[in-house]
């Protein structure tokens, strides 16, 4: 699986003061969703999020439908420790609760804890796939100015009653493939288009590459959101701030969008 993030990317941190090493983790995680949620092929949503005490407090990537993406960075203000471009995952989020979360559009979800010990977000998302769903991934990622791209490997199960020999035989292949898998630069990742990254690391093996699929920087928020969202602040509280300034704006801190409510609206609104 293959995703290269241009457009998308750029609308993600447009207008947005984040450190470049910060800039990067939400590439990386928005190209792993994007991977996760096109390799499960179900239309609900596929998020990431992780909390933690490092200078980052807050990483979230979302992707909902198999092509809408979104993601926010939120730092952590008390954290003394200034970010430098060269932190890798684990000292940007410090120890951190991390956990990957299925949406089904049924209405049902799915929600996995991930162990956040390794120093990369690739070694990160391979260990919960070996640990807690029992299948062999190889992730690479690469975050740069103007483009993000993730490709991953994942090893599929053998057949059905097969025999020790052909057991033995995918899992040789397996080791194989990821051992050429590995040697994979990030600035080639970055560089190179899909068919010629595959030609050169699997030069002996046929390669046959699927019609690629757009996607898109999307915000899911929208004035009823946001009306639902204010609903649990107490509408004494709400009155309060909508006489001191005349109404309230509220900002989305995905997207940017502006839902203002005037004073009148804040008191037919939201009621007692």
């Amino acid at each position: 699986m293959w995703v290269r993030l241009n457009d998308v990317w750029s609308e993600a941190i447009h207008d947005r003061q984040y450190p470049d090493a910060a800039k990067r983790l939400l590439g990386e995680m928005l190209a792993t969703t994007a991977l996760i949620a096109n390799n499960i092929k179900h239309d609900g949503g596929v998020t990431l999020h992780a909390v933690g005490d490092g200078p980052i407090k807050t990483a979230f990537a979302e992707c909902q439908g198999q092509q809408a993406l979104r993601g926010i960075i939120r730092l952590n203000e008390d954290e003394p420790l200034s970010i430098r471009d060269d932190m890798n995952f684990k000292e940007l989020i410090g120890t951190s609760r991390m956990a990957l979360t299925m949406q089904f559009k049924t209405g049902e979800s799915y929600q996995g804890l991930v162990s956040t010990e390794h120093e990369m977000l690739e070694q990160t998302m391979e260990h919960y796939f070996e640990n807690s769903e029992q299948l062999n991934t190889a992730f690479a990622l690469n975050a740069e100015e103007e483009t993000v791209t993730g490709c991953f490997l994942q090893r599929l199960p053998s057949t059905d009653l097969a025999s020790d020999m052909s057991l033995a035989h995918d899992e040789a292949e397996w080791l194989r493939l990821v051992s050429l898998f590995r040697t994979i630069r990030p600035g080639e990742l970055g560089s190179k288009g899909v068919e010629g990254v595959l030609r050169d690391l699997f030069p002996n093996d046929s390669i046959r590459l699927d019609q690629p699929k757009p996607i898109r920087f999307e915000c899911s928020c929208d004035r009823d959101r946001c009306s639902t969202a204010l609903q649990t602040i107490s509408s004494d509280e709400l009155r309060e701030w909508a006489d001191e300034d005349g109404g309230i704006q509220v900002t989305c801190e995905f997207c940017g969008s502006r839902y203002s409510y005037l004073k009148d609206e804040i008191r037919t609104e939201f009621n007692p």
